[in-house]
């Protein structure tokens, strides 16, 4: 049996897809902070002449970490070909927009709290920060695909996978909008 008194003037597509943005807010601020963190250790580090020095695999660490010395010699040297593959300007860029991308993700997550909890504001809001995510997103795209293969191997999925969700969730945004305005 239904009840007129158990509707809610909430609408669905707003609970929905504010349940979706934090979820996805909460990861995508974590992976653009960690993006960003690895970016500014990797070029904090790196030896004024280029040249890498040895691996230094110190036994307590090995145990510690519960890998080989094979395993350490090979981690050392796939930072080394990261890092050498990536032209002058790429960590600067990177970490930038993975900054401003953190922060939109961050903000991603409040509004989804606002669209569970509909208020007027949250899907206009909505609409422009899962817009501005899809920009950092095909920002991100741009400056990898103007590096080299292995930059390009290492990141391109992952943008366009974020670039296909941040869509997703514009276009949701917008049809909940349209939907709300027909009503």
């Amino acid at each position: 049996m239904s009840n007129e008194n158990n509707k809610t003037s909430l609408p669905h597509w707003a609970s929905i897809l504010g349940v979706v943005a934090i979820m996805l807010g909460v990861f995508l601020t974590a992976v653009q902070g960690n993006e960003a963190m690895k970016q500014a250790v990797v070029t904090s580090n790196m030896p004024a002449d280029g040249v890498m020095p040895a691996a230094d695999c110190p036994e307590e660490e090995l145990e510690e970490e519960g890998i080989t010395v094979a395993e350490c010699e090979y981690l050392i040297e796939h930072v080394k070909g990261v890092a050498l593959a990536a032209p002058d300007w790429f960590p600067n860029v990177q970490m930038t927009l993975a900054g401003i991308g953190a922060v939109l993700a961050f903000i991603s997550v409040i509004i989804g709290g606002a669209l569970v909890n509909y208020t007027p504001w949250a899907s206009k809001a909505a609409f422009v920060v899962f817009s501005g995510l899809a920009a950092i997103d095909l920002l991100q795209f741009a400056a990898v695909v103007n590096t080299g293969p292995t930059l390009r191997e290492i990141y391109l999925g992952s943008i366009l996978l974020w670039f296909i969700l941040h869509l997703m969730l514009v276009v949701g945004t917008l049809a909940g909008r349209h939907s709300e305005a027909s009503a």
